[in-house]
Formats: C-alpha cells, sequence, structure tokens
C-alpha cells in the first residue's frame, strides 16, 4: 500500500485532502479550510505545483477579475494510500485454493517472464552492464539497489512487493526468475526480507551456469 509523503494533519495534507474531496478550491477557500494565511497557502501550493501535484485554470465571471482555482493532478493521485496489496493477496490467495500451489507456480513463472520481456534493454551488454541496468531499472521502481564489486552480486534495500511476498513465497521466486532472464545467468537467493533479515541480496552463481535471454 502507497503511503502520502505528506501527513495527514499537516497543512500540505490538508491541501491535498481537500483538493481530493472537493475537486478544486481557491487560495481564499483554502485559507480558511486550513486556517492559515494567504501567504503560508501559496507557499504550500508552490511546493506542491513543484512536485506536479497541483494544476490551475481561470475562471471568469464578468467584468471582475479572473479567479484562479487549483485542482490535483493525476500525478497528485499516487500520493493517496491504495490497497493494491490486499487485492493482490486475494487473489493469489483464491488461485492457490482453486488451482493448488502447482497452477500458483506455474501462474508466477509466467508473470516473472512477462516482466523481464519489458525489460529487454536492461539484458543488453555483458554482465556488468546488465546488473548495471537493473540497478537503474529497480532505483526507478524506488527501490534502492546496490551492485556489489566485480559484478558479484545485488543487494536490494526494500522489497518492491513486500506486503503481498510476505504471504507468498512464490513472489520471491518470481522476481527472481525475472531477474534471471534479464541477466542471462543463474542468481542464488543469500538473504531474504522475508526471512527476517534487513535486505535481500543475491549472488551471481559461480560456474557456466548461463541461461537464456529474454528475446
Amino acid at each position: 500500500m502507497q503511503s502520502t509523503p505528506f501527513s495527514a494533519d499537516s497543512s500540505v495534507g490538508q491541501i491535498l485532502t481537500f483538493l481530493q474531496r472537493n475537486g478544486e478550491a481557491t487560495i481564499r477557500e483554502l485559507e480558511i479550510e486550513l486556517g492559515v494565511s494567504t501567504t503560508a497557502v501559496r507557499e504550500h501550493l508552490i511546493n506542491l505545483d513543484a512536485r506536479g501535484y497541483i494544476a490551475t485554470r481561470l475562471i471568469r465571471n464578468g467584468r471582475g477579475r479572473p479567479r484562479i482555482v487549483y485542482s490535483l493532478t493525476e500525478q497528485a493521485r499516487d500520493v493517496f494510500p491504495r490497497s493494491y496489496d490486499t487485492l493482490v493477496t486475494v487473489l493469489l490467495d483464491e488461485i492457490a485454493r482453486q488451482q493448488g500451489e502447482q497452477g500458483l507456480t506455474q501462474l508466477l513463472d509466467s508473470v516473472s517472464e512477462r516482466l523481464a520481456e519489458g525489460y529487454q534493454q536492461a539484458g543488453k551488454g555483458n554482465l556488468e552492464s546488465r546488473m548495471g541496468n537493473v540497478q537503474k531499472m529497480m532505483e526507478s521502481r524506488g527501490i534502492p539497489v546496490e551492485v556489489q564489486p566485480d559484478s558479484q552480486g545485488f543487494t536490494f534495500y526494500a522489497c518492491p512487493y513486500h506486503e503481498v511476498a510476505m504471504d507468498h513465497a512464490g513472489v520471491c521466486a518470481m522476481e527472481k526468475h525475472m531477474l534471471e532472464q534479464v541477466l542471462g545467468h543463474s542468481i542464488q537467493n543469500e538473504t531474504s526480507i522475508r526471512s527476517g533479515s534487513r535486505v535481500c541480496s543475491f549472488s551471481v552463481a559461480a560456474g557456466d551456469n548461463t541461461i537464456a535471454l529474454v528475446e
């Protein structure tokens, strides 16, 4: 589940919530709602606009000065909590119930291959280049990753599917399989957040363990 980077009780959080509930508002309406000055509201709106969370439009009423109203952008919708993890967990539970663990495993294997296909560009070049590309790929998803010296492995400092993986170990196997498809090389899972470690770490398997890259 995602969470807002702003406290719901903060002025910025209150602005986001007010705009989410009301669609749009003027600075004056936000002043009244928050009980703060015009300057304070403007500063918060500038901050939100810099993050790409605020859209503006002019409303002209007769001869008076046009009013500026503020609303949320589509990007701003992402700062509000969403229960995707709960939905995915329930879906996987139901698949396992109807098709058994083997059916669930087959499904997750197929998903890992689809994910790998989406990262074809990351699978270009030698192993060192591919590992660097995987690092960029993961960090673009908000997952801090460190490549170990001499491309011996990875350290993941967060889990992209934490809540779901805690209920379904197959999700960890899915991500590992996807990484192998992108790298074109077998890897071993050394530590796991799911098992209580602070990080997930993977080592590139020693010896001739190359596998076919996803085309």
